[in-house]
């Protein structure tokens, strides 16, 4: 009897310290709150030097690389968004060679760093890493045919496409329907990736 009265105590105590590793230390919650390039570029700086600190699992790696392609979405010179995407790059390359990083969410952010390469010079690197692109995207959605960020960024490249060719992307609403739907279901305290929905309203507007 006492012997199931101790476990369950530490059951109890231990339960809340397992929720508590599950949500976001305030480092990768200012990232996650971050709106402009300012607030991005203060989020960043503190998951660096949290890097340089503490023992870290991949999601440091995976929002200093995300941090990275947002900024260089943000910044209006060139050589500020090639530096940042070689940042990112760097940081992708840390995130493959630790076994424990979410293979669905690697592959998302590789993807995403090539729409940003191609955004920050469309005729150089378009044709480069057009099929590139698309290879991430469709592989993270092998891996988890669910994940949001995967399907909207995979339905927006797409549409991109489609304009290109002065043509339409027929599927475009339904997708970013089914990632906004994903999307809503996800915690933002959570440590896990949850960023995507301004990626939506910008593909609406895009419709």
């Amino acid at each position: 009897m006492k012997t199931i009265k101790f476990k369950l105590l530490t059951m109890f105590l231990i339960a809340p310290l397992f929720v508590l590793a599950q949500e976001s230390p305030t480092e990768i919650l200012n990232v996650k709150l971050a709106k402009t390039p300012i607030e991005f570029i203060q989020a960043r700086n503190q998951l660096e030097r949290l890097s340089l600190t503490t023992t870290q699992n991949w999601h440091t790696y995976y929002y200093l690389a995300y941090c990275d392609i947002q900024l260089s979405f943000m910044l209006p010179i060139k050589e500020d968004k090639i530096r940042y995407l070689t940042n990112a790059e760097n940081y992708l390359k840390m995130l493959s060679d630790i076994k424990e990083v979410d293979p669905s969410e690697l592959n998302t952010l590789k993807g995403f760093r090539l729409y940003a390469m191609i955004a920050s010079d469309p005729q150089t690197n378009g044709p480069k890493y057009c099929g590139e692109i698309t290879m991430y995207y469709e592989k993270a959605l092998q891996m988890n045919a669910n994940n949001p960020r995967a399907i909207l960024l995979l339905a927006l490249f797409k549409n991109d496409m489609a304009n290109f060719m002065h043509q339409k992307y027929e599927n475009l609403a339904n997708d970013l329907d089914k990632a906004a739907k994903l999307l809503a279901n996800e915690e933002i305290t959570s440590i896990k990736p949850t960023w995507g929905k301004e990626w939506i309203e910008r593909g609406q507007k895009g419709k």
